[in-house]
């Protein structure tokens, strides 16, 4: 990943991408994604942004926002990994996986500072500049899960843990989204 970040512009969308900590497939039961789309669900409720598109994969996360002016992509990002991470870490807790508790916490540089790492440091966002790319990275986000090395499902719409099937069915996604369809033109 190459943690290239755009000028934070609030009338603007953004493709962003981030990753669990060295790869690993945090994400891969439902129940870690369930985490994820509900603190995806809960930052939209409290307006922190605007969720146009997402995936959820077993190791890392895209997804197309929008931000508001008093609330830069930078702490969106920065206060959704941390939810997320903490839901997660408790998760861990409370099924007694000590095992990948005692992973996540082998991955921490510094142990003054921090207890487990959950997500590789950083992300990944992309201004979406024209509706060309962003329909270029919503179908490159929803056909993720179809692709041989993670086979997760036949088509788009089958994977549950995207929004593909509000935009490709008239079936609504797992989460509220807020509709591209007037940004794609």
């Amino acid at each position: 990943m190459t943690n290239w970040r755009p000028d934070f512009d609030p009338d603007n969308l953004y493709f962003v991408t981030t990753s669990a900590v060295q790869h690993r497939h945090l994400f891969e039961r439902d129940v870690m994604k369930r985490l994820i789309v509900d603190s995806l669900d809960c930052m939209r409720l409290r307006k922190r942004l605007k969720l146009y598109a997402f995936v959820v994969m077993p190791n890392h996360l895209h997804m197309i926002i929008q931000c508001r002016a008093e609330t830069p992509l930078a702490d969106v990002v920065r206060d959704l990994k941390k939810h997320i991470a903490d839901r997660l870490i408790r998760h861990y807790w409370a099924e007694g996986n000590q095992s990948e508790l005692d992973l996540l916490s082998s991955a921490v540089a510094r142990s003054d500072k921090q207890r487990y790492k959950v997500w590789e440091d950083g992300y990944d966002a992309r201004d979406v500049f024209s509706p060309e790319f962003l329909r270029q990275k919503m179908t490159y986000s929803h056909s993720n899960p179809c692709q041989p090395q993670w086979n997760l499902a036949e088509c788009p719409e089958d994977y549950v843990w995207s929004s593909a099937r509000f935009y490709l069915t008239e079936e609504p996604a797992i989460i509220p989204l807020d509709s591209a369809d007037l940004l794609l033109g």
